[in-house]
């Protein structure tokens, strides 16, 4: 009887709210993901797809090529930051891990959403690990300094700009005199 009153309570409310409201109740993450993202098919374009893996791979998540499709190597790159910011695992761009990829690329080491090199740069020279000119470029001297910073952090000494290193470089970025005041 419980079953019969759903369905007559679902094929009444289901033209009245649309199939996105039931979708957003029925699987919530799913339903947050489709208002971060925009409604998108299984290997189209998607530019909000696009950022989403853009923000990954600065992360140093592996991704593949950033191609605005959602495909497989994406729901694990999501998943993996998801369990590395001790998120709920869900393997969908809910509203906390949207959250959590924005306070990271908001933060003075991006520029427009991308890690700004210079700001490494400065990071590093700050934490000791100078890499030359400061110039923007993150060749082979500023990897030898990422190397020796992330040695010094206990990290892995990758020369890999991940998301551990950026927590790390953090602490050595200045904060602008507008977030003091906050």
């Amino acid at each position: 009887m419980r079953c019969v009153k759903f369905l007559i309570v679902l094929v009444l409310i289901l033209p009245a709210t649309g199939c996105d409201r039931i979708y957003a109740v029925l699987h919530k993450p799913g339903g947050e993901e489709r208002q971060i993202l925009g409604a998108f098919e299984f290997n189209e374009y998607n530019a909000k797809v696009e950022e989403v893996q853009k923000i990954l791979k600065s992360f140093g998540y592996n991704i593949g090529h950033p191609d605005g499709k959602f495909g497989a190597s994406t729901r694990e790159a999501v998943a993996k930051f998801q369990e590395d910011e001790g998120l709920k695992v869900t393997r969908f761009v809910d509203k906390e891990t949207w959250a959590g990829m924005q306070a990271v690329i908001q933060s003075p080491l991006f520029k427009k959403g991308v890690l700004d090199g210079r700001a490494v740069q400065k990071a590093l020279l700050k934490a000791g690990f100078g890499s030359g000119k400061i110039d923007g470029q993150l060749g082979a001297r500023s990897r030898e300094a990422i190397k020796g910073f992330q040695s010094s952090e206990g990290l892995e000494a990758d020369g890999q700009i991940g998301l551990d290193t950026i927590r790390a470089l953090l602490k050595y970025v200045p904060v602008p005199a507008s977030k003091k005041e906050m």
